[in-house]
């Protein structure tokens, strides 16, 4: 197999015109497309929960760029911190305030691993549309993605997403087992008043977890090349996260669709006056919509060995291992919104939507603990777009029942202009958010073998200052958080309120800069925390690709080559707890200070693309100190083939 990638790859490097197509490689830069004769228009929409602003979304499926960064925790804006392997648990090195709607029990949900409800697509294609990816690397890795979409009907759409994440791993008891499923169900009747959109949703994470290496110096001496004779603390412990879910909206509009959104002007979408395929308009107004959420979700952790020495406490059995924890979610949302006016872009004048949600709760932990919650959110927002020159919306919302009873929030949002300018001049955004909540209930309430706490820490307070401005090759940002009262895993990974205010503030900027067939993405933050023993983070994080494109046989074969470069500041990173799935703080271990380079081939061949990527090509060049995570050493230096096979009919 390898022979035939590098003869391939020598065959391509060896041609002699250079010319190609440059798309968007992340969310924050949008670009229009050169399309070759072998793509075609993909668009999708993904849901928010509470909050207007779904817009539709181009898949840039044809294109290369960005293509090298094949896990689903890599991007050119998104910079993760890892336990060692794919497809087990990370965090974000740059620091964010996740929004949540229903049941908050953590913050730390591995969202790029399964699909949920705001990240699942509704295609909009003028003909089937399937998409295939593979890839394989070091340590058994391996990568499946079935992606499918197609009308059945005039107004009726189906779709299916299937990811698959399988890697043995470098070290002992590693392996990562990931699979998760979505199919989605999109009908709009011949009138166009009704709408529903459904989708029924699967993930399973089985994780093997050894609770890192007992012997660091065996790693950053390289004293032990063979990484599988490396002891680790635990050799058969492993844990499993499961989601079952099912989501129906149904959306009655009370006006009739406007003729000059943007699903009316695809091409080949329409035959005369009347349309061949109808979907979804996210940017649609004046509707009265009733969204039914249903959710159950199972994690457990396991070990059946001897006891290792990782934890400090056995409170019910010292030789075993069985912790669960069950909770099962149904949500219920009635929401109107009505607009006047029309202004530029596809905003109305003034809108208003109003809505109230119910979710019920029934959660178990460990059996010893059952309880039942019921509690109702209110919630309201208001926008005003003065003759598309400035937008502001207003939100408010509450919330009243157990466990979250008294939660509230405020917030605003400007943008100027009030459309999209992002392919002009650009958007600027400014965003003032005021929250008062209670921790999440892990922090709350939590038994098991190893931890068990009862916790009344009150409501926590949040503020958060923004200021953003996007264009189509650059945009840079400001952020600036104060937490007051501020609830964390402390350095036992136990739930501690850190009494007083903390600040946070960030600094960031993309571009994505070209001359002739060069071209580089530059992605860099800059951050401060007031107090490092509470929130950690590294001073700078960033990432850096550069590489040079051609284009050949009248762009039917497109070749792109060159190098990414991932960076940040030495801190003191948050350390893992296997037993709750969760990072907490510690002081005794620094990490980074290490730049991870890789060296990338990206080729598209009509209809299909392949990658070839040497991750990490200078490990053992520097220093053997390359850990993200105290205790889990990043892979070293390995070979990555992929493929991916998009089918348009």
């Amino acid at each position: 197999m390898y022979r035939f990638i590098l003869l391939l790859l020598l065959l391509v490097i060896s041609s002699q015109s250079f010319a190609q197509d440059m798309d968007e490689v992340a969310p924050s830069a949008k670009k229009t497309d050169v399309l070759s004769p072998d793509t075609a228009s993909i668009f999708y929409s993904t849901l928010n929960y509470r909050w207007s602003g779904e817009q539709l979304t181009r898949l840039n499926d044809s294109v290369l760029t960005g293509f090298n960064y094949f896990l689903p925790t890599d991007g050119q804006t998104e910079i993760n911190a890892l336990t060692g392997n794919s497809g087990l648990a990370y965090r974000s090195l740059i620091f964010t305030l996740p929004e949540h709607s229903g049941f908050r029990l953590t913050p730390f949900t591995y969202d790029n691993y399964r699909w949920h409800n705001q990240n699942i697509r509704y295609f909009h294609t003028t003909g089937p549309y399937t998409n295939l990816f593979y890839s394989t690397g070091p340590g058994k890795e391996q990568l499946f993605n079935v992606t499918h979409s197609q009308n059945i009907l005039g107004g009726l759409t189906l779709g299916v997403d299937l990811r698959i994440v399988n890697s043995r791993g470098l070290y002992e008891n590693q392996k990562a087992d990931d699979a998760t499923f979505a199919g989605t169900v999109q009908y709009v009747n011949p009138a166009e008043y009704y709408v529903v959109l459904a989708n029924y949703h699967n993930s399973r994470l089985n994780w093997e977890q050894n609770g890192g290496i007992t012997r660091e110096d065996y790693f950053t001496t390289n004293y032990e090349t063979d990484r599988q004779r490396i002891p680790v603390f635990m050799e058969k412990a492993k844990n499993t996260s499961k989601e079952n879910g099912a989501f129906l909206r149904q959306s009655f509009y009370f006006v009739k669709k406007a003729q000059n959104v943007v699903t009316d002007s695809l091409k080949g979408d329409t035959i005369g006056p009347k349309r061949l395929h109808r979907y979804y308009d996210p940017q649609r107004s004046n509707f009265i919509r009733h969204t039914l959420t249903y959710n159950r979700y199972n994690y457990t952790n396991i070990d059946n060995d001897r006891p290792s020495g990782f934890y400090n406490n056995y409170y019910q059995d010292s030789l075993k291992t069985y912790d669960s924890l069950r909770y099962d979610e149904l949500k219920n949302d009635i929401s109107v919104e009505a607009g006047v006016g029309r202004v530029k872009g596809t905003s109305n004048a003034l809108m208003l939507r109003v809505g109230i949600e119910h979710t019920a709760v029934n959660y178990t932990n460990d059996s010893l603990i059952n309880r039942k919650f019921n509690y109702i959110t209110p919630y309201a927002s208001l926008s005003a777009n003065a003759f598309g020159l400035t937008k502001v919306e207003g939100r408010i919302w509450t919330v009243q029942g157990k466990p979250f009873n008294g939660d509230k929030g405020i917030e605003g949002i400007m943008l100027i202009p009030g459309y999209d300018n992002t392919e002009r001049w650009g958007n600027l955004r400014i965003t003032a958010r005021l929250s008062i909540e209670q921790p999440y209930y892990l922090y709350q309430s939590y038994s098991s073998n190893h931890f068990i706490w009862e916790n009344s820490f009150g409501q926590q307070t949040t503020l958060a200052l923004k200021a953003a401005y996007e264009h189509k090759f650059f945009s840079a940002g400001f952020n600036a958080f104060s937490l007051t009262d501020y609830v964390y895993l402390n350095r036992k990974a136990i739930p501690v309120k850190e009494t007083g205010s903390l600040t946070v503030t960030q600094i960031y900027a993309y571009t994505d800069i070209r001359w002739r067939h060069i071209e580089s993405q530059i992605y860099g933050v800059l951050q401060t925390s007031s107090d490092q023993s509470v929130i950690s983070l590294p001073a700078f994080a960033g990432r850096m690709s550069l590489y040079y494109s051609r284009a050949l046989f009248k762009r039917a074969l497109h070749f792109q080559g060159g190098v990414s470069a991932m960076y940040n500041t030495a801190y003191f990173a948050d350390a893992y707890m296997p037993a709750i799935r969760a990072f907490y703080v510690q002081g005794y271990r620094e990490t980074g200070n290490y730049p991870y380079l890789d060296a990338f081939v990206n080729i598209r061949v009509k209809r299909a693309k392949l990658f070839l990527i040497m991750k990490h090509v200078n490990s053992g060049l520097m220093d053997y100190n390359y850990f993200m995570v105290p205790g889990y050493p990043m892979p070293d230096r390995g070979l990555r083939f992929g493929i991916s096979w998009a089918f348009y009919d």
